[in-house]
């Protein structure tokens, strides 16, 4: 007798002993003990059952599909292939059963579960001794051996994973969608942490301890140990306990080698419970104060309002120059503003080449653009525009008939222009339309009066109208010889109405018309800083400060390193551009600034026991581009001497509350007196952007254009 017929013997007559076993524990199974070690065998079912899927799905593609080679050849791999197959569907079965007897393990599933495994082996056993005596049989023994498989697999998964385990990341970015006026804390927050990290050992057919937590009923009775829940004392809770233990405890939960809550999910948890574990509580109800607010809006907001594809890069490059810019409405994103300036250059025919970003644009500015009698039809593909401003650029209402067909369109500005009532017609057609800026177009309430009906979810700005109105004047403009220099600068501040009063700060404080320097002419400075001014006049209301930031350079450092590169986006000149003494621009895309969000900006500077007084280091904000300050600023360095580093100072820069317009900051860090071999700063990009933002939970932007020694 060779070695393959010994073989075949010695397993076919292991499925005897199988057959065997399994019909005494299916007919006195649930009154016999199982011993320690038949446990260990039980354990071993999620390993073992992976062979018997795999060569019954062999087996079964050389029954099903003749051909695959020569007929001979075929049959022996198929019977060997699904002798393999049932003897390790013996083994699976076997230790299948052994574990279904642990504790937790019970329900339907878990009963048709064992059904469908041991019909799967019984019919691979009749299959394998009658395959050569009744062929015809082979294929429809085999089709329903297939489907039993995938029923028997499918409710396998079921016990190991949790019945919504296929199609939770369905259903959780559906509930993602869900509003914050409309968000409860349990069905939004809890629910899906449970669903997603603790059902999969806590449900009708595995529950672990005797506790459920698919079902509220089952959650409020609690297990074994108890309910989950102390009413006296909200951090004894069962539940927090067991969150909270180290994860080397044995009862801690989720077990060592399952999925772990995130801090974000434990703290959920934790705040539920505190706040009494309540099964209908609206996230609103506790009041944006409430720390529960601030992590639904980071939960439930995650979703990208410009899901569209991009630009091509290429287009975008063609259509920049000296009277358009297009850039992203924040950096990395699809969505596209569009800006012309200039009036005198502007070319009518240059809107018609806006069409190869049309599916991308969300916002086109052409204030001031002379569009009397120019035809606004080439904006009828901008399916995504949310914003249009209009103003000063002399159109009627005949020509805003086109943007009816916009689907997105929420923002319109059309201010400074001679508009008819007829105008209105216009916005009644505009389904998406939120707010119409229409100061000084010769409208006011009483001609949108006939429309409130028709028009009452649209916000009209008619700004200063009436008499005794006190107007606010223009902030001053501040004009710089060079905003970096070497040696002394002028500062020059100026104003369209000479008669006004100018004052000034430049220690950082808020000008005012009492305690504030008066401006009487040029300003000298010699060293880094930065100059905030107002215009007063009697009868106006004093202007909105303007910033001026200036920069003295001292001191250039030998060698620079950037630990991190920035985003290839917006590289600029790499490290170089952070001492070429020129300004970024006011735009971040201007290619002077360098951008860094999923990096520090890290930088390390050389000296040769140079002395430096400050550091000073200009950034650019903008919140509704994601440039934010950054989250901490660390400064140090390597004294003259020394050859260890310390840390010289620290800061937690204030996050923004609003969005507001893009501007420029400076930040002076006074350095301790010495002279210094190495100086290092660090900007940490803000992790999280705020729960009022747009992008909330997404990580900000640091935008760096110049770092200045003096």
């Amino acid at each position: 007798m060779n070695i393959k017929s010994k073989l075949r013997g010695w397993i076919e007559n292991a499925l005897i002993v199988f057959t065997g076993f399994i019909l005494i524990f299916f007919l006195a199974g649930d009154r016999l003990m199982v011993p320690a070690l038949l446990q260990v065998l039980g354990r071993s079912h999620p390993l073992v059952l992976h062979f018997p899927i795999v060569l019954m799905l062999v087996a079964l593609a050389f029954m099903l599909v003749p051909g695959i080679m020569p007929e001979a050849y075929q049959r022996k791999i198929t019977k060997w292939a699904l002798l393999f197959a049932v003897f390790f569907a013996g083994i699976a079965v076997l230790s299948g059963w052994v574990l279904s007897q642990e504790e937790g393990y019970e329900g339907d599933n878990l009963t048709l579960h064992k059904w469908l495994g041991v019909a799967v082996y019984f019919l691979g056993i009749l299959m394998y001794f009658t395959m050569d005596q009744w062929p015809k049989t082979v294929k429809p023994i085999g089709l329903i051996m297939l489907f039993l498989l995938i029923g028997a697999g499918h409710l396998g998964a079921d016990l190991t994973h949790g019945s919504d385990f296929l199609m939770a990341p369905l259903r959780t970015e559906e509930a993602a969608q869900v509003s914050l006026e409309d968000a409860e804390v349990f069905q939004h927050l809890v629910k899906p942490i449970l669903e997603q990290k603790c059902v999969n050992c806590h449900q009708a057919s595995k529950s672990k301890g005797e506790l459920r937590l698919d079902e509220v009923a089952f959650i409020r009775k609690g297990g074994e140990s108890g309910t989950l829940f102390d009413s006296t004392n909200w951090e004894k809770s069962l539940l927090v306990h067991r969150l909270m233990l180290p994860k080397e405890e044995k009862k801690h939960m989720p077990p060592k080698g399952k999925a772990q809550l995130t801090p974000e999910e434990l703290e959920i948890l934790r705040l539920w419970v505190k706040g009494g574990a309540s099964f209908s509580q609206k996230v609103m109800e506790g009041g944006e104060e409430n720390p529960l607010y601030e992590l639904a809006s980071l939960q439930l907001k995650k979703e990208n309002p410009y899901d569209f594809p991009e630009a091509d890069p290429k287009e975008i490059a063609e259509l920049n120059n000296h009277y358009r810019l297009v850039a992203p409405l924040f950096p990395g994103a699809a969505a596209l503003e569009v800006s012309y300036f200039g009036a005198k250059a502007f070319d009518p025919e240059s809107l018609s080449e806006l069409a190869a970003i049309s599916q991308q644009v969300v916002s086109i500015n052409l204030n001031q653009m002379p569009l009397e009698d120019v035809p606004l039809s080439w904006l009828a593909d901008f399916e995504q525009l949310e914003d249009l401003k209009l103003n000063f650029s002399g159109v009627n209402a005949e020509q805003l008939e086109v943007l009816k067909v916009l689907p997105s369109l929420k923002r319109l500005s059309i201010a400074g222009n001679s508009l008819e009532p007829t105008v209105f017609e216009v916005f009644k057609g505009i389904a998406s339309l939120e707010l119409v800026n229409l100061w000084n177009t010769g409208l006011g309430d009483k001609d949108a009066a006939a429309y409130q009906e028709k028009l009452a979810g649209v916000t009209f700005e008619w700004g200063f109208v009436g008499d005794g109105v006190v107007y606010q004047l223009n902030p001053p403009e501040v004009v710089l010889d060079k905003p970096i220099a070497k040696g002394p600068q002028q500062i020059i501040l100026k104003h369209p109405i000479g008669s006004v009063e100018l004052r000034y700060t430049l220690d950082g404080s808020e000008p005012d018309s009492a305690s504030s320097p008066l401006y009487e002419g040029p300003i000298t400075m010699s060293q880094t800083g930065q100059l905030k001014a107002i215009a007063l006049a009697e009868g106006w209301k004093s202007s909105e400060p303007a910033l001026g930031t200036f920069y003295s350079v001292g001191v250039l450092p030998n060698e620079a390193h950037l630990k991190n590169l920035p985003a290839k986006q917006y590289a600029g000149n790499g490290k170089e551009t952070l001492f070429d003494l020129k300004k970024g621009g006011e735009t971040y895309t201007s290619g002077g600034w360098l951008g860094f969000k999923d990096e520090p900006f890290d930088l390390t500077m050389e000296f040769d026991g140079d002395k430096v007084n400050q550091l000073a280091v200009s950034l650019l904000y903008q919140e509704g581009a994601y440039i934010f300050p950054p989250a901490k600023v660390i400064v140090s360095a390597v004294r003259e001497g020394k050859n260890s580093w310390e840390t010289v100072y620290t800061e937690t820069p204030s996050i923004p509350s609003k969005l507001d317009k893009s501007r420029m900051d400076q930040k002076i860090f006074p350095m301790p007196a010495g002279n210094y071999q190495k100086i290092r700063l660090q900007l940490i990009p803000l992790n999280k952007l705020p729960p009022w933002h747009r992008g909330a939970g997404d990580k900000a932007w640091v935008f760096v254009d110049e770092v200045v020694l003096d």
